[in-house]
């Protein structure tokens, strides 16, 4: 595989990373091998660009970013096994074959000190830890099926949120949700480490156990009753895109669309966001939204409440008179108990 690319491809990249800790870093594709290498990654790099290896990168999916440092890639290239529990940190990626891959994955600053927080994960869950609030930087990744992960983290205080993610194939969203506390807000464990006490552990199963979850988004659910076999869902002249990229909406296919919570001044997700200008149809004939098949009224502006589906239904047909109309034909409240360790 030759030494790590550590040149920042700008343009034809596979993933994107904002390094806040001082380690050059080397960064694998789900497992420490060889031939998992992606590139790597400068200390301090800023909306870094990762090389697209079009054999690691042929599909859409969702995988652990395993990151080194450039001395335990050199130290171990030889056995790159060994560092399978202790390395630098992962990370939960989401890669878009065939749509946007913009989203920046930012390390948090406080890796890669000698003090050791080790996550114990027995679950089937994906595990993500959030340092700050649940939309914070990536302190680490504890993947389902490996029992312990070690973080390596420096002296300091650390309000630690863990955060589920997993690509949901059947709706073709990723889902991220977060445990709450009795008042409502985020729940967080805090950590500190320094003068004398330098390894701590986080147990989720016993932390979490009974706990109830939530969301940062909500879905939108386009069911395409119309004779238009084609049509898209637009804000204003932009078409929203599923999590694979996909913008089109067969009929009777029905697709899901994430809309995401904005950031709250505490970190948090907000509970609700105002949308405007949506349309349903193609770029030259586009049903406003109605709020049911038989109110007329267009509907300028939206509020959308995060843990909510709401399927919005098109009949007609884009070529008749008539057009194509657009209503939300229902509102449901999503469970997400299924993510809880009970």
């Amino acid at each position: 595989t030759g030494a790590p690319d550590f040149s920042s491809h700008n343009t034809d990249y596979s993933i994107l990373v904002r390094n806040n800790t001082g380690e050059r870093l080397v960064a694998f594709k789900g497992d420490l091998q060889a031939d998992k290498l992606i590139g790597g990654i400068p200390a301090h790099a800023q909306g870094h660009g990762l090389p697209k290896n079009l054999t690691l990168f042929d599909k859409t999916e969702d995988f652990p970013l395993i990151l080194l440092t450039a001395t335990q890639y050199e130290a171990n290239k030889s056995n790159l096994q060994s560092q399978r529990n202790t390395p630098f940190t992962r990370v939960y990626v989401f890669y878009n074959k065939s749509g946007d891959n913009t989203v920046v994955y930012e390390l948090a600053e406080g890796l890669g000190g000698n003090n050791a927080l080790t996550i114990v994960n027995p679950s089937t869950l994906n595990v993500e830890l959030r340092v700050g609030g649940p939309a914070g930087e990536t302190l680490g990744y504890a993947p389902a099926g490996i029992t312990q992960t070690v973080l390596k983290v420096n002296d300091g205080n650390y309000l630690v949120y863990p955060v589920f993610k997993r690509y949901n194939r059947l709706r073709d969203v990723v889902d991220t949700v977060y445990p709450k506390a009795g008042s409502g807000l985020p729940w967080y464990q805090p950590y500190s480490f320094g003068e004398g006490h330098d390894q701590d552990s986080m147990r989720l199963s016993e932390l979490l156990s009974g706990l109830s979850m939530t969301s940062g988004v909500a879905w939108i659910v386009v069911d395409n009753q119309s004779q238009s076999s084609g049509i898209s869902f637009y804000e204003g002249a932009i078409p929203y895109r599923t999590a694979s990229g996909l913008e089109y909406i067969p009929t009777n296919a029905p697709r899901t669309f994430q809309i995401d919570m904005p950031r709250a001044s505490n970190n948090n997700y907000a509970d609700s966001r105002s949308v405007s200008n949506w349309g349903f149809g193609t770029p030259t004939n586009k049903a406003s939204l109605q709020t049911s098949a038989t109110d007329t009224t267009p509907v300028t502006t939206f509020t959308v409440e995060r843990d909510k589906m709401y399927t919005i239904t098109v009949t007609g047909d884009h070529n008749s008179a008539e057009g194509l109309k657009a209503y939300i034909s229902s509102t449901t409240t999503i469970d997400v108990s299924d993510f809880n360790f009970n």
